[in-house]
């Protein structure tokens, strides 16, 4: 069966990539870091803006804009070189991406928002850590200004939504944290 067109329309798109099998998608530090720097090089070549990233153990989720038609390109670039990478530096074989990335164009204020939020509450989800702000792995910190890890990505189309408040994008993940908290302990 042939695979489904992608929408890669430009426009902002919820990105994820997972490792195959039972592989962690990083390791250490030293991964995470390595697919860092060659999402900055593949958003520069690309013309991409990075509004949010989270790094997990099996995956990684990307909030990215994409001016043109260089979704696929892009994606194809990050995925071959962090696998070639991955595999030489872990002494492994064989395919690393589960399957081709996954992706969602967002079409709505509303819907950039929710995809915000979910990007950077997987680790507070997963039992990470206890708040969204707090997990090394994720641009949010930087976002809110607490850092300054990670100073290619640039949230400022979702907290223009927000009426330019940076505090008011940290009532939506919180309340978006508590609302799944809730559905969580109430089996829903």
């Amino acid at each position: 069966m042939p695979l489904r067109q992608r929408d890669a329309a430009p426009g902002f798109h919820h990105v994820w990539v997972n490792a195959t099998g039972n592989w962690p998608y990083f390791i250490d530090d030293v991964d995470r870091v390595a697919w860092v720097r060659l999402l900055v090089k593949v958003g520069r070549r690309c013309g991409w803006t990075v509004a949010a990233f989270c790094q997990m153990t099996t995956h990684v989720h990307v909030l990215v804009e994409v001016p043109r038609d260089t979704l696929s390109e892009g994606m194809r670039y990050l995925n071959c070189e962090y696998s070639r990478d991955f595999n030489a530096r872990h002494d492994r074989y064989g395919q690393f991406v589960r399957r081709r990335y996954g992706s969602r164009r967002i079409e709505r204020a509303d819907d950039l928002l929710g995809a915000y939020a979910y990007v950077v509450l997987n680790p507070v989800k997963e039992g990470m850590c206890p708040r969204a702000e707090d997990w090394r792995w994720s641009s949010y910190a930087t976002t809110l200004g607490l850092t300054q890890d990670f100073p290619f990505v640039d949230g400022s189309a979702v907290i223009a939504e927000l009426e330019g408040s940076v505090d008011a994008l940290r009532r939506l993940v919180a309340a978006r944290a508590t609302a799944s908290s809730k559905r969580a302990t109430s089996g829903t």
